[in-house]
């Protein structure tokens, strides 16, 4: 699923779609009436990277969930007196 060429995505985290291994980037500019995305990431060499791409090859990034912590079954015992 594409993200839309708009002002709100400005700031997000995107990737591309194509890619199997795409670096998560954040978006800095839209272009609307060319539908293209101003990217910028950084690579595995820690340099800052500038990209753009068309809306049409990116979606939003979304972090996987944590795993929720067991709940403790046992509850602290009370004192009989």
């Amino acid at each position: 699923m594409s993200v839309r060429a708009t002002e709100r995505l400005v700031g997000d985290v995107v990737i591309v779609t194509g890619l199997p291994n795409s670096p998560l980037m954040v978006v800095q500019s839209i272009e609307e009436e060319t539908k293209m995305v101003n990217t910028t990431w950084f690579s595995d060499s820690h340099e800052c990277q500038e990209g753009l791409f068309p809306a049409s090859s990116l979606d939003r990034y979304e972090a996987p969930k944590a795993a929720s912590k067991a709940k403790k079954s046992a509850k602290g015992k009370k004192s009989g007196k």
